[in-house]
């Protein structure tokens, strides 16, 4: 049962994760209004417009997670392997920690059209959590396939990479909000904004995001010389697919579709090498 959890736990994350980008760029994080948990004063809304069933789905599957993730947990406690135990808190940890940064994104007004610093800080923290959630949860399947239940810890290599995708991550959620609300019409124009001192904020540090995104590929491509060919493959192969897409979105001019695509990829490319990590340090 407990491997079943953790199966769809990390599908139903991917799902949550998405349809939450989503609502940002449909801007529809305002279809329930300031109510949380509740969606404009009800439980369950009732001939709701397109916005409010698009955040009504996402709160209703967040939900449906946060019960599962508990179950899991209390399965997890049941075992005798304190690995197990461990992984599954520190996953329910930040599941509660992400329904809390929601609650501060609907409550604080932090939707729609707001280009606030404050917004700007908490969708940053908010992906950066999204990672940690997401590396427990793929622990999680790591022990329950693996008859290896005590884990070494991250080494210094490892640890320096999911700090750059934390940070490639939490600045491409400031280029991601830059882009929705301030749509660029031509490349060149985009480029000449985005150095120009009178742009807004969230213009002038888009420019990190594909910083830090390289520093991570080169730093990832390093540490996959030294794994096995089967690992080091598939590292290459998502280093690639990840600067590629993201290029496209860029020539593009990130339109939503392409920048879901994107933060889909970037997702499996951080569960994939948390995966690899797990398993070349606990062959």
């Amino acid at each position: 049962m407990l491997k079943r959890l953790s199966y769809f736990n990390f599908a139903l994350a991917l799902f949550i994760i998405l349809w939450g980008a989503w609502v940002r760029l449909s801007g529809s994080g305002a279809g329930c209004g300031e109510h949380w948990p509740l969606c404009n004063g009800v439980v369950v809304p009732l001939d709701p417009s397109l916005k409010t069933l698009t955040e009504f789905i996402h709160r209703l599957t967040s939900g449906v997670f946060g019960i599962t993730v508990f179950w899991s947990w209390v399965l997890a406690v049941k075992t005798k392997v304190y690995s197990i135990k461990k992984s599954f808190s520190f996953t329910l940890i930040f599941t509660i920690t992400e329904a809390l940064i929601g609650a501060v994104l609907v409550k604080k007004g932090l939707v729609e059209n707001n280009d606030s610093a404050l917004r700007a800080f908490a969708i940053s923290f908010h992906l950066i959590n999204t990672l940690g959630l997401l590396y427990f949860l793929v622990q999680n399947i790591f022990l329950s396939v693996s008859k290896k239940k005590k884990l070494i810890p991250l080494r210094l290599p490892e640890i320096f990479i999911i700090l750059l995708f934390m940070l490639s991550g939490g600045t491409g959620a400031i280029a991601a909000l830059g882009n929705t609300l301030f749509p660029e019409t031509s490349l060149i124009d985009g480029l000449m904004k985005d150095f120009d001192s009178t742009s807004h904020f969230l213009i002038n540090l888009r420019i990190f995001h594909p910083m830090f995104a390289v520093g991570l590929a080169v730093a990832t491509y390093l540490y996959a010389n030294s794994q096995g060919v089967n690992f080091k493959k598939g590292l290459v192969l998502f280093i690639y697919l990840s600067i590629g897409w993201g290029v496209l979105n860029w020539l593009l001019l990130a339109p939503s579709w392409g920048a879901l695509i994107h933060l889909f990829i970037a997702d499996m490319f951080f569960s994939y090498f948390s995966y690899v990590s797990l398993s070349v340090r606990n062959h």
